[in-house]
């Protein structure tokens, strides 16, 4: 029977959260989490869960927000944790429900029959580090796992859930589909792999969670089953799931991830992180504001090619003018090689703190001050939304930035042949695709690729 929860006047955020970092830390994890479920995909998820269990016993929910998991399935009794008590309103939910405001991190649980729910997707940078810390040892005291670093809060939150649930329990959580093959995944997937558990994926549809650059799903680990089995599905309508080939949504398997290990021979590297594109980057306007000089102030960089034409060769310095300087995209990366000049410490220092507290420039010792790297042969879009990325011969000698990752070690003579052979490449069918259409290649896929292709290169002269 629904009836309006009681509840106890929750303590205040900071008294919860006081060892996990500063006020700022924590609001800005906090803003992170704030991303409602959609009532139908509450439903979804317990469709799924009812499909496998006639009788549920005890529920736990650890993002569990304003409760809404806590309606729509029958089971004796749901704890909810949100550490967050702005966050609970009253709604008509079951008497049998309850919501603690407390991390989910600081109860020992073994012997819940379901954890549901849709865990907090919030970046490895912007994790409190203290509650980071905390979390990671409380997952690696119960499972063994170590999380990578660059792990986002939902893996463990997935890990918790996996150690709340008795050896018989069930997991269905929304969290992102690309949990299935991205690295940073790749310890829960192994520990899940090692116990045998069934697993189910169902991707849902790319527009369920707008505000969210990533495509979500809702993952059943079922303890019930040592058979090792994992099954893919793919929304197609409102209530109806197709069962996938294949991770990739393809008849192609998932193009490997390969570490190059060959300095001399082709290879990628991410673009450059410098805590902050919107302060590190300049547009030309803003340069030629500023009076930096190219050169001594300022380097050329790339920070997208989303906005070049299709099957575009060669940056040289007409088209970068063409479609960087001239139409007003961020094509200037500071120099911090050398001494900044005069204009450029007067810029530098004119940025006010809170415009420059990112997690990578607050653990400098001086803030804007990075390593500058080297300038690649070739540019690729790690990004994509057709059937191949672009890539293009680097004639200007520009800095990758961001979403831009640069190719090196690439002979000159073989540069123009190895970005054609890249951009005809059909990649779309070997990853896994992202959100809203977009694919995402991965430094270490994308080297994998370049083994592949660039023994092509070298065989065809």
């Amino acid at each position: 029977m629904a009836t309006m929860m009681s509840f106890q006047s929750p303590p205040d955020v900071r008294t919860v959260t006081n060892d996990w970092g500063s006020t700022d830390e924590v609001t800005l994890y906090l803003d992170r989490c704030q991303v409602d479920t959609p009532d139908a995909v509450v439903a979804d998820v317990w469709r799924q869960v009812l499909d496998r269990r006639n009788k549920i016993g005890k529920v736990v929910d650890f993002g569990a927000g304003d409760g809404r998991f806590a309606e729509g399935g029958g089971y004796s009794t749901y704890t909810g944790y949100e550490v967050d008590g702005n966050r609970v309103v009253a709604r008509n939910l079951p008497a049998n429900a309850t919501i603690v405001h407390k991390c989910a991190f600081s109860d020992l649980i073994q012997d819940a029959d379901l954890c549901v729910g849709n865990p907090p997707y919030v970046r490895n940078q912007d994790l409190p580090q203290g509650w980071r810390q905390r979390a990671a040892k409380i997952i690696q005291d119960r499972t063994g796992v170590r999380l990578s670093g660059l792990g986002n809060a939902w893996q463990y939150f997935f890990l918790l859930a996996l150690a709340s649930t008795h050896k018989t329990g069930l997991v269905a959580l929304v969290i992102p589909y690309e949990w299935v093959s991205r690295p940073s995944a790749a310890a829960i997937r192994a520990y899940i792999r090692e116990q045998g558990w069934r697993v189910s994926v169902y991707r849902l549809l790319d527009d369920t969670f707008p505000r969210v650059l990533t495509t979500s799903a809702i993952t059943v680990v079922d303890k019930n089953f040592s058979d090792g089995v994992w099954k893919f599905y793919q929304q197609s309508s409102a209530e109806s799931f197709d069962q996938l080939t294949s991770v990739t949504a393809t008849s192609c398997a998932l193009l490997p991830y390969q570490r190059s290990r060959l300095l001399k021979a082709p290879h990628a590297k991410r673009g450059l992180s410098p805590g902050t594109q919107r302060i590190l980057t300049l547009t030309e306007p803003e340069r030629a504001r500023l009076g930096l000089q190219i050169g001594k102030d300022v380097v050329p960089c790339v920070t997208t090619l989303r906005h070049l034409p299709a099957g575009m060769e060669n940056l040289n310095k007409t088209t970068f003018r063409k479609y960087y300087v001239h139409a007003g995209k961020k094509c200037w990366l500071l120099n911090t090689s050398t001494s900044p000049s005069k204009r450029l410490s007067a810029y530098l220092d004119s940025i006010p703190a809170q415009d420059r507290a990112t997690s990578t420039c607050k653990f400098r010792d001086v803030w804007w001050k990075f390593t500058m790297p080297q300038s690649p042969a070739l540019l690729v879009a790690t990004g994509f939304v057709t059937a191949s990325t672009k890539a293009i011969v680097n004639s200007i000698g520009t800095h990758a930035v961001g979403g831009v990752c640069g190719v090196y070690a690439v002979p000159k003579s073989r540069c123009a042949l190895l970005a054609k052979e890249l951009r005809t490449y059909r990649i779309a069918d070997e990853i896994v695709p992202h959100s809203n259409g977009l694919r995402k290649l991965e430094i270490n896929q994308l080297n994998t690729l370049l083994c592949r292709l660039y023994s092509n290169v070298r065989k065809g002269g």
